[in-house]
C-alpha cells in the first residue's frame, strides 16, 4: 500500500471516531472539524517525512488531543491579554497627560535616588533586556547581576513605600 492509500484508509476507519472525541472535548462541531483535519495533515506531512506511524490510530487520537489543549491554551492567553489591544483613538484628556507627566516625574525622583547601576538595571530590565544582556551591559556575572536587580527593585519598592507615608501625611 501507498502512503496515500494509508491516510485514505486511515481516514475511513478513524476520522468520524476522532471528530466525535474532539467534539466531546469542545463541544463546537466546526473546532473538531478543524482539529480532525489538521490531524490527518499532521499525519500526511509525517507519511511524507518517512515516519509513518507503528499505530495510526493511537497516533491521531494523540495528535488529535495535543490540538485541543493548545488551541484551548491559546485561546486562554488570547483571552487574557485581548484588553491591550484595545486602541483608544480619542486624543489623550489633558487631566491624562499630567497623571501620566507626574507619574513619569515620580519615577524619575525614585530612580535618581539609587546607585547608577542599579538605575541602569532597573531601566534595562524595564525595556525588556534580559539578565544576560543587563550583566553584559554592567560588567558583572549573571548571579550578580540578579542579586543587583533584587536588591535594586528592594530600595525601588521601600522608596515608594516611603513616598506614599510622606503623600500620606500632607
Amino acid at each position: 500500500m501507498t502512503n496515500d492509500e494509508i491516510i485514505a484508509q486511515a481516514y475511513v476507519d478513524h476520522a468520524a471516531a476522532i471528530r466525535g472525541k474532539v467534539l466531546q472535548m469542545t463541544r463546537d462541531p466546526e473546532v473538531a472539524a478543524d482539529i480532525t483535519q489538521e490531524s490527518f495533515l499532521r499525519l500526511f506531512v509525517e507519511t511524507q517525512a518517512g515516519r509513518l506511524p507503528d499505530n495510526i490510530g493511537a497516533w491521531l487520537y494523540r495528535t488529535s488531543s495535543n490540538l485541543v489543549v493548545s488551541r484551548a491554551r491559546h485561546a486562554a492567553v488570547a483571552y487574557k491579554f485581548a484588553p491591550r489591544l484595545v486602541r483608544d483613538d480619542e486624543p489623550a484628556q489633558p487631566e491624562a497627560i499630567a497623571i501620566l507627566h507626574e507619574s513619569q516625574l515620580e519615577v524619575r525622583i525614585r530612580l535618581s535616588g539609587l546607585s547608577s547601576a542599579d538605575r541602569r538595571a532597573l531601566v534595562l530590565a524595564a525595556h525588556g533586556a534580559s539578565g544576560r544582556e543587563i550583566a553584559s551591559d554592567l560588567g558583572r556575572s549573571h548571579m550578580a547581576t540578579r542579586a543587583l536587580l533584587s536588591r535594586a527593585r528592594g530600595r525601588l519598592r521601600q522608596t515608594a513605600a516611603e513616598g506614599v507615608q510622606v503623600a500620606a501625611a500632607w
